[in-house]
């Protein structure tokens, strides 16, 4: 995905330079009157928001530690270091939280994170290309990912299983296994 900020932190990653950044969080509300920020967090790595970890804020990277976190599915409530007031707080709606890509965790070799599945090409398993992975949607029990063909239009795949047949970063190409109709214009053709 070719965004603002980089793609998030969801599961084995080729980025190992110290320069390079990966999206954990995002800021999207204030909690209370001390400072404290609401995070959504884009990381399945609970560890990244505990007391005493380092987060980095914004585009220039300024560096936070969390003070206090209290950790709630879909979002959390933490405490950053030099954020003491709720006006503090508020001028951070919206920013992103990161972390650097050589603190990314080890992973096993048929596990990778998000971002590295950007730019993938998708090729159905009987070798047509379908598109180019643009985006991963963080939304409900899997992920999805946003699809764009040569034409410019979108699809969204389900990262499931039953769909996503072989991810080849090194060749760069993620092979799926679609329902009809998915990839198609018109189902009953794709029966």
């Amino acid at each position: 995905m070719d965004r603002k900020p980089p793609a998030p932190d969801s599961g084995v990653s080729n980025a190992s330079a110290a320069d390079e950044w990966v999206v954990v969080g995002e800021i999207v509300g204030v909690f209370g009157v001390r400072g404290e920020v609401k995070v959504r967090p884009l990381s399945d790595f609970a560890e990244r928001f505990a007391v005493g970890a380092t987060l980095y804020l914004g585009d220039d990277h300024t560096p936070h530690t969390i003070t206090k976190a209290r950790l709630r599915p879909g979002s959390h409530v933490l405490g950053l270091s030099g954020i003491e007031s709720a006006n503090d707080a508020e001028r951070l709606r919206g920013r992103t939280l990161y972390v650097p890509a050589d603190a990314l965790a080890s992973l096993a070799p048929d596990q990778f994170f998000q971002h590295d599945v950007i730019g993938l090409r998708v090729e159905h398993i009987n070798g047509q290309p379908l598109g180019v992975i643009t985006e991963v949607l963080t939304m409900g029990p899997y992920d999805t990912y946003v699809v764009r063909d040569a034409q410019g239009a979108e699809r969204l795949l389900p990262a499931v299983k039953e769909f996503i047949k072989q991810v080849d970063l090194a060749a760069g190409v993620m092979r799926v296994a679609p329902i009809p109709g998915l990839f198609d214009d018109n189902a009953d053709e794709a029966q």
